[in-house]
């Protein structure tokens, strides 16, 4: 039975190597966790409604607090919007930055 690590799997010129970040992979990963921690963020309000910690999360993305159907809908618009523009911003950055 053999044992696998990292330095063995790697040949030694690779184990440092930085990988440029995909545009789009990155862009669907920021998405899907902005808009996960929103929706968590907007259930919980309707769970604890007394408690004021999920609001402030809710409120940034959301216009209409008293409709429930286009707070959810804003507020996944807007994060989707947020992640895409981050993405954006920071994937050609970064892929610049490493090639240094």
């Amino acid at each position: 039975m053999s044992t696998s690590t990292f330095k063995t799997t790697l040949p030694t010129s690779q184990a440092h190597e930085a990988a440029p970040m995909h545009l789009v992979a990155t862009g669907w990963a920021l998405t899907t966790t902005l808009v996960g921690l929103f929706v968590i963020c907007y259930l919980l309000s309707f769970v604890w409604p007394t408690s004021g910690l999920a609001h402030g999360w809710v409120s940034l993305f959301a216009t209409n607090p008293d409709s429930a159907g286009r707070t959810l809908l804003e507020g996944i618009v807007g994060n989707a919007v947020a992640a895409w523009i981050g993405t954006v911003l920071f994937v050609p950055v970064y892929n610049r930055m490493i090639g240094r």
